[in-house]
């Protein structure tokens, strides 16, 4: 796919990333870009804007297939053309809320979420549009089982074309699940069927995007 703010070199198919292990880029998915304007936030201090990218990768010494998600901060809308060291004064530090809840709950040994495969925290070099903004990569196993939705919607699909008696029992385990990961402090992001995955053969749900209450 093509990329405003990736380079081949980072998300083409065959291209290594390097986390705590080694993964091998198999395709890019969706890209979502959340930039603010120069003008938005306090004078000269624009909120961080980023974009994010998700990646289906296998690990380069292994078997193990895993989503790999990349955040990086880019420069606010008008200062894209600025002198790098401008662009570097909005540089800022970021833990995503996907990566804090995937570790929280791969450490609760969440059976209904995506275990945490792997992560990296770091920052641009002073080649990157914000030198010295946030890098992060976030890598969480792929689940089995059938998406009840798509990104682009979520009528007559997935858990719309079930019977009716199969969309009753995965609504309760949703509300168990739901009802567990409030406990624990966590509730999902969205709230869209493409967030969930249902495998008939363990009657499990399992919720993809998860953020800290």
């Amino acid at each position: 796919m093509l990329s405003h703010w990736f380079s081949e070199s980072e998300i083409s198919p065959g291209a290594v990333i390097e986390m705590q292990k080694s993964w091998t880029v198999v395709q890019a998915c969706e890209e979502h870009i959340s930039q603010y304007s120069k003008d938005q936030g306090s004078p000269g201090h624009p909120p961080a804007s980023d974009v994010t990218i998700r990646l289906i990768c296998e690990q380069t010494d292994g078997n193990t297939r895993s989503h790999v998600r990349i955040y990086k901060q880019i420069p606010a809308a008008g200062t894209e053309a600025e002198p790098a060291a401008v662009r570097a004064k909005q540089a800022k530090p970021c833990e995503p809320d996907e990566l804090i809840a995937l570790r929280a709950l791969t450490k609760k040994r969440s059976r209904f979420t995506p275990r945490l495969l792997d992560s990296k925290n770091t920052t641009q070099d002073d080649s990157g549009f914000v030198p010295g903004g946030f890098l992060v990569y976030v890598a969480w196993e792929v689940v089995a089982g059938e998406q009840l939705g798509t990104e682009g919607g979520d009528e007559d699909c997935g858990f719309w074309t079930m019977e009716e008696d199969k969309r009753d029992i995965i609504r309760e385990h949703f509300k168990n699940n739901f009802l567990q990961l409030s406990k624990w402090g966590y509730m999902p992001l969205g709230g869209r069927l493409s967030n969930l995955v249902w495998d008939e053969g363990s009657s499990t749900l399992a919720g993809l995007g998860w953020v800290n209450e």
